[in-house]
Formats: structure tokens, sequence, C-alpha cells
């Protein structure tokens, strides 16, 4: 654990380092002369991405918006959250942070732990705080994706790219010390291990440790210990075939914090108390391993296979506080004890083909895929105790999950099979046609779906395009399952969205910066809604939601020393159900009409970079009913990095970032009794050596 001394004398460093270096170098004449700086010329923009299509496609020829936050970003900002990378995409709003794991909605949409996130493209199931130090990248398909990736929400879909194997030696390791007595340390090592290079390795770890800015009621400090470690393996059988290999783990052991509790605007006893338990803590242990295959069969054909195993195990202490009960000296609360474990497997298949039939070129993905879930749980719920402000809560003396009741395993198993055709008529001209079919198994129902997709896209010129696509997508839900609802085991159809977007994407400045445009419509249908009757209730499916809107994108440089990767989005999400008055025509919750976000870099020198990010978040009702409103905010955060090259492999990186600068007070996501207080002022000092 790292104490304020620690972080002043690391920041004190890093804000010299430029100094002493420069005095040293030019007070002698007797300087090593491998001791040379240069800068590190990077930019934000990204050519191509994987998620749209399936394969490695240019964002020119991807007809769909589809942002991208790569590593340069990601590192600049010490990123250590899923939240804080996707804070670059003002698409996105933040929900809540309950039981350690975050929430997000896209273009208005929840994104759900099972169905809304891919790692390398394949379903990824997001229960947890994701390992950030294992990705080069993320990707943000925006719109329904139900063509290549089946069941999943109609704002679209996060793909956690992975870093892989270099041929290279590449050796990186970092240490962050920062507020609240936060402590990272990151070691990423990579290279080929034989001398003919084809087999290469990649090893990533990462510790970290951190406290909170936040007190419970009895004045104690949550504080969580996480570690991160990952593998990853490429072999090359011979020229056309390659195995990878990949195992990572994540263990994050945490006090918990559901949030703060609102009312008229403000938090009740302040931003900084916590109403759980000072005895709260979840521990999510998470291992995923698996295997991928890449194979060029002929000239024409690639085939791609994968296969992941995802095991996931919970322990969850919780006092689940009432805060709506505190009557001016103590509230309420229950205690809770629960085990999870989720099992999640997954396998594709993709065979894409590169041809040219009936006087037009092809690029053809016929693919497959299985989704394997399995959920087992056992809990104990204690009600009825009482808590008194500013006193420790007591946690019951037989409270532990074994105590409690053991449900039956939920089992569930997904199929698909589709067929996308990329059609090229000429260099103006691209037509993209597929089709989808899916049928998923539980004990209860079988369910089938079919979707399709197309779109045109037109290139006035080498470096421009302008789309217009149609997709859909589908949620499943299972038949009602309740005695007290006069529709009690009636079948339910899929939930389905469907999109109408036009859109414009440019590459400008000699390709430099790129440009992205688009307006989109989305409908989504077979809303389960249930209407109180009194002494029973009514379950239908009569509720939909209406999200329209438009964005703007721009990535990469505006001149040789300045980039920048920003984006706008204006949104207006209606819901519409006749069943609830309370929350007919109203907008969702923590979905703002406007939002943006910048994230710049200038290079002063060749070995000095300025940052500076600005991300505005407007007005959003704090529930779906509409009856308090979180106020607009703007959050300025801003860094400085410098960098040593000591010689044509070694860097050294000195990188002071301040988050929040200006102290704003803001509301970030969450319900009116766990909503999360934007942190104020803190810092994060690093160093890092790269080889």
């Amino acid at each position: 654990m790292f104490n304020k001394s620690q972080l002043t004398l690391l920041i004190g460093a890093i804000l010299s380092a430029p100094v002493v270096y420069a005095q040293e170098h030019t007070a002698t004449t007797d300087v090593d002369e491998h001791m040379v700086v240069t800068g590190r010329d990077y930019g934000y923009k990204a050519d191509t991405n994987t998620s749209a299509m399936r394969f490695e496609a240019t964002q020119l020829q991807t007809p769909g918006q589809v942002a991208i936050i790569d590593e340069q970003v990601i590192d600049e900002q010490r990123a250590t959250t899923l939240g804080e990378v996707l804070l670059n995409d003002s698409s996105i709003s933040e929900g809540g942070k309950g039981r350690n794991r975050e929430t997000f909605k896209l273009r208005g949409f929840d994104l759900s732990s099972g169905d809304s996130f891919l790692r390398d493209g394949k379903q990824h199931w997001s229960h947890y705080r994701q390992p950030i130090e294992l990705l080069e990248r993320v990707e943000v398909l925006k719109g329904p994706a139900g063509l290549l990736y089946g069941k999943s929400a109609p704002g679209g879909l996060v793909n956690m790219v992975s870093k892989k194997p270099t041929y290279k030696t590449q050796v990186s390791v970092s240490q962050d010390i920062g507020s609240d007595n936060e402590s990272r340390t990151v070691a990423d090592v990579s290279g080929a291990l034989n001398e003919a290079q084809t087999l290469r390795g990649r090893v990533v770890v990462s510790k970290q440790s951190y406290e909170s800015w936040r007190r419970y009621n009895d004045g104690s400090t949550p504080s969580t210990e996480r570690f991160v470690g990952g593998l990853f393996l490429d072999y090359d059988i011979n020229d056309n075939i390659t195995v990878s290999f990949h195992y990572d783990r994540t263990n994050d052991d945490g006090s918990v914090d559901t949030g703060a509790y609102i009312k008229d605007g403000k938090p009740v006893l302040g931003d900084k108390h916590i109403w759980d338990a000072q005895w709260s803590n979840i521990e999510n242990d998470v291992e995923n391993i698996g295997v991928d295959v890449t194979a060029q069969l002929t000239n024409n054909w690639s085939l791609a296979a994968s296969y992941n195993h995802q095991d996931f195990e919970r322990r969850d202490i919780e006092s689940f506080s009432d805060p709506e009960s505190y009557d001016g000296e103590t509230f309420t609360y229950n205690a809770y004890d629960r085990w999870d474990n989720w099992q999640f497997d997954t396998a594709n298949v993709d065979f894409v083909g590169d041809f040219d039939a009936l006087g037009v070129s092809h690029q053809m993905l016929l693919g497959a895929n299985w989704l394997g879930y399995y959920y087992k749980t056992q809990s104990q719920y204690l009600k009825g105790y009482t808590a008194t402000v500013g006193q420790p809560m007591d946690k019951p003396s037989d409270l532990h999950y074994s105590n409690g009741k053991v449900k039956d395993p939920t089992e569930r198993d997904s199929y698909g099979i589709y067929l996308q055709d990329m059609i090229t008529f000429n260099d103006h001209w691209q037509l993209l046609a597929g089709v989808r079919f899916d049928k998923s198994e539980t004990s209860v129902d079988t369910y089938n779906n079919v979707l399709p997709k197309g779109a045109v896209i037109f290139h006035p010129s080498s470096k421009g395009s302008i789309y217009v696509t149609y997709s859909e997508s589908f949620e499943p839900k299972d038949p009602i399952d309740d005695q007290n609802d006069i529709n009690d085991g009636m079948k339910l159809d899929p939930v389905k969205g469907k999109l109408y977007e036009i859109g414009t994407k440019w590459e400008l400045l000699d390709r430099q910066l790129f440009l992205s445009g688009a307006i989109f419509d989305i409908t989504q249908e077979n809303k389960v809604t249930t209407e109180d009757l009194g002494s029973s209730t009514r379950t239908t499916q009569l509720g939909e939601q209406v999200h329209r809107g438009a964005e703007l994108t721009a990535s990469g440089f505006v001149t040789d020393k300045f980039a920048l990767n920003g984006s706008m989005t204006y949104l207006n999400a209606e819901i519409k159900d006749p069943n609830d008055p309370a929350i007919d025509g109203k907008r969702p919750a923590d979905v703002p009409e406007l939002a943006a976000s910048i994230w710049s870099r200038y290079s002063v020198t060749n070995n000095t970079d300025l940052n500076l990010g600005v991300f505005y978040e407007g007005d959003r009702y704090g529930d779906n009913s509409n009856t308090y409103k979180k106020d607009a905010y703007t959050r300025v955060d801003a860094g400085v990095a410098h960098t040593i090259k000591y010689d044509q492999d070694l860097d050294v990186v000195l990188r002071l970032n301040v988050k929040n600068v200006f102290d704003t007070d803001y509301l970030a996501g969450g319900s009116q009794t766990k909503t999360i207080i934007g942190e104020g002022r803190n810092y994060m000092a690093t160093l890092q050596v790269r080889y």
C-alpha cells in the first residue's frame, strides 16, 4: 500500500525530470551519445475493425458506425476499468456500479452482461470488472448486430480485443501511484520463443490495490485488491495454419459501495457516505481458457475457428441497506450472503471467401456459433436489522450462504448459422446482404428466430463512403412464471430491435484524420410489461422504445503535433408502454439528450506531450418515471508525459495525469438510492520502462 508521501515524491520526480534532464545535458559536453530523445508518432486513427464484419474490414467499407478506442488512448489515460475506456465514446452512458461491476447503455439501450459484450469476437460473460491490462483496443459496434452475433441488444455490442504475441521481443513494466492510496504494477513481456519465430508468446501480469474516497457508516474506508494475469501463445504449424492458445485469470476482492441516496438533487448524509455495511465484500474469481485456429485453405477461402471456456465464481456478502427508511438517526438493512457460479462456453467457425462470380467480386462469410450457459447459486437472506448513523453495522453471526437455499441450475444452449455477402460491383458501389437462423434451447422451451441485414455503400472517391443500412436484433424471453399473473405460463415472443441508418465516412488530411457521422432510428418491439391489477398482475408484450439520433466522430492527426479522438451524440429516446402510465412517453433513465467527449494530445517537443480531455454529459433522468433529474456536467482531465530514449530499443516514460482538474461535482449513473457520485480532483503518476 502506498501512502500520500510516496505519491508526492513520484509526482515531484515526474514534474522535475524534464528540467533535470535538460540541465544535465546542456551543462556538460560529456554526454552519452546513445542518449537520444525522440518522440513517438502515434495517432488515434484506426483504419480497420474486426467487429462489424467478423473479419478484418476497413472503416470505409463498413456500413455502420464502429468506434475504436486503441491502446494509445488507454495507455495515455492510464485506464483501469472498461468504464474509463468507454468514456471516450459519447454514445455510451454509464449505469450503476453495484456488486463491483459496471453497467452501460449504448445509444440509450441497456447492455446486458451475457449478450452485449465480446472478447475477440466471441460472446463473453461480462458480469465483472474487465481486465483492461489484457486489451490492445476496444471496438464499439453501434446498432443491432443480430446477423453475426445472435442474441443481443439493439444498441450494439462492445468487443474487447486481446493483446497478441509479437515476433520481436517487447518488454513493458509500469508502476502507477495515485490518489486514494492506489498502486498498480503491470508487466507485459512478448516475443518469439524459437529461432524460426514460429512459436510466439506473451505474458501480462498486473497487481493493483486502492482505497475509496468515500466512507462507511462507521467511518472506515473501503479497499480493493486486484490481480490480472494472461498468457497468449501463437504457433505456426506451417505457412497457412496458426494455432493460438490463451488463458487469463482475474481476481477482484473488494469492499462494496452501491452508491448514494439522492434527494432534492443532493446526496443524503453527504457525498462521502456509504450506506452499505462495512463488512460488505465481493470476491470475483474468473478464468478464461481457449484455443483459436486460423487457416488459409485455398487461394480464395480461409477458416477461423475458436473455443473458449469461462468459469466465473463469485462470493457476495452485502447488507442491502434501505436509505429511504432513514429517519434522521437510523435506517434499516438486511443481511445477504450468496455464492454464484457461471460457466460460459462459446465456439465459432467461420469460412471467408474472396472470389469473382457473375461479373462482380464477392467477400462471403459463412459461419456458425454455439453458446452454452450454466448457472448455479446458493444464498441466505436475513431481514429486519437497524443501523445507527456513525456506528458499525452488526453482521449476523450465522450469516453464510451454505445455510440458505440451493436453486436448481439454469442451463441454456444457443445455436446460430449465418451467411453474409459483400458484393463489390465497381470502385463506387457495394452491396451487403445477409441472413441468420438461431435456435435457443432451455429445459422449458425452444426458440427459433430468423434475422436479415442489408446495406448499400457508395464511394464518391477512394477517401470516402456513404451508406444506408438495415439490421435487426433479438432477445428471447422465457414464458411467464408467476402464479399471481393472470397470464402465467404464456409464451413470450423475442424482444426485437430494428435499425434504419444512413451515414458517411471520410479520410482527410492525407488520410491522417478520420471523420464519421450518421443519423439513425432504432425501435425495440415486444418489450415485456407488467400491469398491476391490485390482487394480481398482467404481463403482456405491448412495450416499445423508439430511439432516434445522430452521431459525429473524429480521430487522428489534425496537425503533425496535434491528435484527437472525439465524438458527439444527440439522442431522442422515448418509452411507449400503454400498460404503465408512469413510464409511457417518458425518457429512459441515464440517457442524456446530448453527450460529447474529446481526448487530445499535443507534442510540445519531440519528447514531451500534453494531454487534454473534455467529457460532457447532458442532463438525464434518474429513473424511467422521470421523477428526478441529474444535472448536466463537464469534466476536464489533463496529463503530461515525458519520454527519454536511452538508445534505439529502450524508452523510459514519466507521466502525470489529473482527472477532474476543476474539481467538478456531478452525479453519474445509477438509480435514486444507488447513484454513483463523481470523484473530485485526483492524480495518477506513472513510471514506465519499455524495451
